[in-house]
């Protein structure tokens, strides 16, 4: 049995025996999947934030418990997301979106770029909480930035805005749901058409957007960590990829958008091969 697969069947057992909660968040925070996430990031340390920290998804208390392999909250690497964020044309002129941003970890790196407005929403109060916290204190070290908003909620019912926009998403979501973000996108393109981008960070749901009318590959890549990185996860390389509106003028940075993705265990790992 997969590293994965034990933990997501303990994860549906916690849910169903909640006094083996915590015995089951032990053993979580002791496996090479938790470990890692759950060191203080050196991110964390040279910002004063708090982004770190592995947490299965019912220690988030989701509200079906058909959510838990999905809504467990583990943070992305920094390189991966300036990476990332440097492929998109002309930030300057697009609104920047994450949805389930967690403890807001892209949010702070998003500032780094020219974007004019920057939000995450996430369901869970208690993340949502120390997004803010973290927010306020990009506010005070870096007044000349944008500032981020958070917003307690449901990420698909959150409207899109109509102007240029870039949707950032940390495996957030299962199958389902990303189907119904892209109804809500294709939809929003039909209504506002415009320069969208979808950048989507372990990709386990690509095949979702690939099939999109509205949508086109813009980038694909399997991305090192920084080597500062290495040990705060438990992997050194992570999936990129980044869909476009079809139409869209920009030159496309280089690499095979085409790169094919290869799910190591549904809804949890994706890993991109170069051609």
């Amino acid at each position: 049995m997969g590293l994965e697969t034990t933990i997501k069947r303990a994860i549906r057992l916690a849910a169903l025996v909640p006094l083996l909660r915590p015995a089951i968040v032990a053993c979580y925070e002791l496996t090479p999947y938790g470990a890692g996430w759950r060191r203080e990031h050196p991110y964390d340390r040279a910002h004063g934030v708090r982004t770190s920290g592995a947490l299965p998804g019912f220690v988030l208390q989701p509200g079906d418990p058909v959510d838990f392999p999905t809504t467990s909250y583990v943070p992305a690497q920094p390189s991966i997301i300036r990476t990332a964020l440097a492929a998109i044309p002309e930030p300057q002129h697009c609104h920047f979106l994450d949805l389930g941003c967690g403890k807001g970890r892209p949010l702070l790196i998003a500032t780094e770029f020219a974007f004019p407005t920057i939000t995450g929403v996430e369901l869970f109060p208690a993340l949502a909480n120390i997004a803010r916290q973290n927010s306020a204190v990009f506010s005070r070290k870096y007044p000349n930035r944008t500032r981020i908003n958070i917003i307690t909620g449901d990420a698909l019912a959150h409207p899109l805005p109509t102007e240029n926009l870039v949707i950032f998403l940390y495996n957030p979501f299962g199958q389902e749901l990303i189907a119904q973000l892209l109804d809500n996108v294709e939809a929003s393109l039909c209504a506002s058409p415009r320069d969208l981008y979808i950048v989507y960070y372990n990709p386990t749901w690509a095949d979702v957007f690939d099939v999109s009318t509205s949508l086109e590959r813009r980038y694909a890549a399997q991305l090192p960590y920084d080597p500062s990185e290495i040990g705060y996860g438990p992997h050194e390389s992570d999936a990129v990829v980044i869909w476009q509106n079809r139409g869209n003028p920009h030159p496309r940075p280089p690499g095979n958008p085409s790169n094919p993705i290869t799910i190591l265990s549904p809804g949890w790992r994706a890993v991109i091969t170069a051609t």
